[in-house]
């Protein structure tokens, strides 16, 4: 009996101050609001942001967490995973999975056939929610909408909110746990968990937007101080009383921070940093100015009446409809019509689309969904439906994972080029024609252009960070079984950017080709401070070259920096050489080439005309600085830089221009575009055979 007793008050104790069970109208207009805003700025915005998926994520946050913790704290520390699985999938997946369908449908019809691999890879991302991960692994930041721009974009922000309904429950019952041992309330519990959540991700997302503000848009980990202030508001929310005059002041400022914050910040640079706080506080203020308890009268006239309107309560309703319908129906538009821009009638007629088929879906898919819900509750309709989300999921795995391009299907699309239309450095090198030809790569995805090898998730980060001297290797995909040669592509990132170059080479005469880079480290040996990582990765390298079977190491050996081109050598760069050598490797040194900074890609996408985007030649019309050095016995240099300019007879103040046969030289400030770096590979083997023909039979 005793017991009993204890048992209840515990029971009681822990079910303390959970949020209400409710209706929160205003709640639903704001989601329609917030939804409304993110389809209105993507149509007409020109790449701004709204703030609405802050809000919707929240707004997540704000549902789940009340939703678990009453559901949690009454069933005493059990949770129903089929029926909590099972009504997601009702309600998220299967509108989600429509609309993936759909999209690949249409997107291996209206785009060209060597994109329908990315199609599929995105297509499978977003049917089991890590889009945001295939995003930042593919280097494809959140951007505006272009033919360029992926349909599946949008399935960044469902991705981050599939892996926190997936995370929640577990954090929930483990809450409860600590709870009952603790003899507290969860709620409690829950909100100082919550709150470390939140200051940690937040800091975090900081430190991540301070270097790497793409990734930081997409990551999970910096959204997650999201639905922690979610969360928190629903514990804390009813708890605060205001006078009504303060209500009615507070929900108009919070409705009017949500509606003009696109208007003033660029989210897309400054979110989910502190300033993502703004719409979020705006969301909050509308919860304050809402009844407190489901018996208290709304407030004629305040915000959350205005936001419990018809209009806003039919937005809500079709709102996670719009929301799917409108990012791909865009892009496509503007594929289909080669435009860049949509412009307004372009845009009210998506619009109309999207809420045209927002209306079926709501009607065909997700009502009857959700009638079937309330009329056949109970363990035989949840199993149903995680059945048929478990074999929705495999069905798409195996359906998707045959067009999946692996590393090398990357590697051999990223540098398959018609040099009778783009020759590149083939018309400064073997005199190939220039006709007239649109260049490549396209603008739009210039910075996305990148060597092979930044794909393959194996770079080692520059900069200083605490374990980045680690030796990373990207490993060759189509390496023979019997190779011929290893050759390794080694320090820095100017190293790396040879490597269509090299694996052009490799594909020939066999070699098995590895990449080793850290991003702004080439060889060197320097007591430098602010390079004491670059120098231990540099000892660490030398290391793992004396226990791997290498042939041939191909390293960046100069720097050609500024507009005047000025040429360095980096200090203590000829120790490493030496200790290469004194493992018998062979080493062959390429000389730096000129960067243009501003003046090349960004140039071209601002307008200005290829003649006039580029750099002056400088140093690099000198000759090679390498051939006068007393080089170690094995190692030999070779000079690029006559392929790139073209007209080096002229001196320092030759033009090295930022479109060389048809093709874009460099895909940012200094790097060669993969595309330009595979057209001089019949170069580069000219020039290498003068020192190394033995790995050239």
């Amino acid at each position: 009996m005793l017991k009993e007793i204890s048992e209840h008050k515990t029971g009681q104790r822990i079910a303390q101050n959970l949020p209400e069970r409710r209706y929160r109208p205003e709640l639903h207009g704001v989601r329609g609001l917030a939804i409304l805003g993110v389809v209105l700025f993507h149509l007409f915005g020109a790449g701004r942001v709204s703030g609405g998926i802050d809000i919707f994520l929240t707004i997540s946050g704000f549902l789940f967490t009340g939703m678990l913790l009453r559901e949690v704290a009454e069933q005493r520390g059990r949770l129903d995973f089929t029926r909590y699985f099972g009504r997601l999938f009702r309600r998220i997946f299967v509108p989600a999975a429509i609309v993936i369908a759909a999209t690949v449908a249409v997107g291996l019809v209206v785009f060209p056939t060597p994109q329908h691999g990315q199609v599929w890879t995105e297509a499978l991302a977003s049917l089991l929610y890590f889009e945001n991960v295939e995003l930042i692994r593919s280097h494809l930041s959140y951007e505006a909408a272009s033919q360029d721009v992926s349909p599946f974009q949008h399935f960044w922000s469902l991705s981050v909110q599939g892996q926190f309904y997936l995370v929640l429950p577990f954090v929930v019952l483990g809450t409860y746990w600590l709870a009952r041992r603790f003899r507290t309330s969860v709620a409690k519990v829950m909100a100082w968990l919550l709150a470390a959540v939140l200051i940690a991700s937040l800091a975090y997302a900081v430190y991540v937007g301070a270097y790497a503000q793409d990734e930081a848009y997409l990551m999970t980990r910096t959204r997650v101080w999201q639905f922690a202030f979610g969360g928190l508001l629903a514990i804390v929310i009813d708890r605060i009383r205001l006078a009504r005059t303060t209500r009615f002041i507070v929900g108009y400022i919070g409705l009017v921070s949500v509606i003009v914050v696109g208007f003033i910040l660029e989210g897309a640079q400054m979110f989910p940093g502190p300033w993502a706080l703004w719409p979020l506080v705006g969301f909050a203020l509308i919860l304050l100015a809402a009844p407190t308890n489901s018996q208290d009268p709304v407030q004629k006239g305040a915000a959350p009446s205005v936001l419990s309107n018809r209009v806003f309560a039919w937005i809500g309703d079709h709102a996670y409809g719009l929301y799917l319908w409108h990012w791909p129906l865009l892009v496509f538009y503007l594929t289909l019509r080669d435009r860049d821009a949509v412009g307004i009638r372009g845009a009210a007629i998506i619009f109309a689309a999207t809420i045209v088929l927002s209306m079926l879906m709501h009607t065909f898919v997700e009502k009857p969904l959700e009638r079937l819900g309330k009329t056949r509750r109970g363990p035989r309709l949840n199993w149903i439906s995680l059945s048929a989300g478990a074999t929705a999921m495999a069905a798409g795995v195996l359906i998707a994972f045959p067009h999946i391009p692996t590393d090398g299907d990357r590697m051999t699309a990223s540098v398959a080029l018609d040099t009778s239309v783009h020759p590149g450095a083939l018309s400064i090198s073997d005199n190939y024609a220039v006709g007239e030809a649109e260049f490549i790569p396209g603008l739009d995805r210039l910075h996305r252009d990148l060597p092979p090898y930044k794909f393959q998730d194996c770079e080692q980060e520059g900069g200083q960070e605490p374990g980045t001297d680690t030796i990373s290797v990207c490993e060759d995909p189509q390496a023979p079984a019997n190779p011929t040669a290893r050759v390794v592509l080694a320090a820095g990132s100017h190293s790396g950017h040879w490597e269509s170059t090299v694996r052009s080479l490799g594909k020939q005469y066999g070699w098995e080709v590895q990449v080793v880079t850290k991003s702004g480290c080439p060889l060197q040996n320097n007591d430098n401070p602010d390079r004491t990582v670059c120098q231990s990765w540099n000892d660490n390298f030398i290391e793992w070259l004396n226990i791997n079977d290498v042939d041939l190491v191909i390293s960046s050996a100069t720097r050609i920096v500024g507009q005047q081109s000025n040429e360095v050598i980096m200090n203590g760069a000829e120790d490493r050489w030496h200790e290469i050598r004194d493992l018998g490797i062979d080493l062959l040194l390429v000389r730096g080439t000129p960067r243009p900074g501003d003046d090349g890609g960004r140039c071209l996408q601002n307008g200005g005309a290829p003649q006039d985007c580029g750099v002056i030649a400088g140093d690099a019309a000198n000759p090679n600085p390498l051939e006068t050095m007393e080089l170690p016995d094995g190692a030999h240099t070779i000079d690029m830089n006559p392929y790139v300019c073209e007209n080096l007879d002229q001196g320092s103040d030759a033009w090295c221009e930022a479109v060389v046969g048809n093709i874009i030289v460099w895909y940012d400030g200094s790097h060669f575009t993969p595309e330009y770096a595979h057209s001089m590979a019949p170069a580069f083997e000219r020039e290498m055979h003068q020192v190394f023909p033995q790995y050239l039979n």
